[in-house]
């Protein structure tokens, strides 16, 4: 049975777009034949979370977010759907999932806290159940929590100095105490950068976090369309090779030398027509046949000419007299006739 190219190329086209499926699908964190089970919670914050983000359990990656918007009753939150590829896994209701950073990057994921004590006897949940969430402290919020009480505990230490050189300026010269206005200037001026240089890390910490997320992201979605495609970089490989090995085999001696021969012949034969040798070449560098078609083209001319003038030297008839039979021409006219015929 033929097939027809309108039914291959509708297969083909088909296949695409069950493959785009599929794909668009997969980088959703959803199943390529939806048997995964389905997951929502909520947070106030997303946190640069994204699609695709792991959902770990003790570190191992244990499915996947499938989806991060707006709540649809309640804007001011976060809605997250996710999927767990371990359909055997039983989440008690005890159990919470956490917003991370898995690295010091800062890239966002799904820590699931398993409790092993379920609170009543609804002990576990279900399949497109909503588990309770919280948000862990970032490093930004980390280096601040540290380095803020320490600045405080240092303005307030400057305070109790400068209270204590009050005191004693009574007792001092001026010249001393001078001086010590000078140092706490400067330890002032030297908190102040250190407080400087800690905002200015943690907005850099910020900024380059979300560009690291980013480029992670994208990194991953290139190998993995790599990953998808290595069949068929295979294919091609192997299709380059045996093209190459099917022309180191060839034997092209035999077809070159041809090819020369022909071309040395053509040439031969172009430079003797070019010399005005054979049938060709003496009608390419003699005018006698124009000539000759010259004068005949005349000569009928004159005939015809004739013909209309003298009609009736061609063809007579007669209703009572003798028929003649032919045509009468004069002398003159039958040898110019014989010329034409010949």
């Amino acid at each position: 049975m033929k097939v027809s190219k309108e039914f291959k190329v509708g297969l083909l086209v088909i296949l695409g777009i069950f493959l785009l499926l599929l794909g668009v699908n997969f980088l959703k964190g959803s199943s390529l034949f939806g048997k995964n089970r389905v997951f929502h919670t909520v947070f106030t914050n997303s946190s640069g979370l994204q699609v695709s983000n792991e959902v770990q359990l003790n570190g191992l990656k244990i499915g996947q977010v499938s989806s991060v918007g707006l709540h649809p009753e309640n804007p001011n939150i976060i809605l997250v759907s996710y999927t767990l590829n371990d359909n055997e896994l039983q989440i008690t209701n005890s159990s919470v999932i956490e917003l991370i950073s898995s690295d010091i990057l800062g890239t966002k994921a799904l820590d699931l806290k398993l409790d092993i004590t379920p609170r009543n006897e609804f002990a576990y949940f279900e399949n497109g159940d909503t588990i309770p969430g919280t948000i862990a402290k970032s490093l930004e919020t980390q280096i601040s929590e540290e380095l803020l009480p320490l600045k405080k505990k240092t303005e307030e230490l400057i305070k109790s100095v400068e209270s204590i050189i009050v005191s004693v300026n009574a007792f001092w010269d001026t010249s001393a105490a001078y001086t010590i206005d000078e140092g706490l200037d400067e330890a002032r001026y030297a908190i102040a950068k250190f407080g400087d240089l800690a905002n200015n890390l943690s907005y850099l910490i910020k900024k380059e976090t979300d560009r690291v997320d980013v480029i992670l992201s994208s990194v991953g979605g290139i190998t993995e369309n790599l990953s998808n495609k290595s069949e068929q970089i295979s294919g091609i490989i192997n299709n380059l090779e045996a093209i190459t090995a099917s022309v180191a085999d060839a034997d092209l001696k035999p077809l070159v030398g041809n090819l020369s021969t022909t071309l040395v012949e053509l040439n031969e034969l172009l430079t003797s027509v070019n010399q005005g040798e054979g049938t060709i070449g003496a009608l390419l560098h003699t005018d006698s046949l124009h000539n000759e078609l010259v004068n005949t083209n005349l000569a009928i001319q004159s005939l015809l000419e004739d013909m209309q003038r003298n009609p009736n030297k061609y063809v007579h008839f007669s209703l009572l007299g003798r028929k003649v039979k032919g045509v009468q021409l004069s002398q003159p006219e039958e040898d110019k006739l014989r010329e034409i015929l010949k």
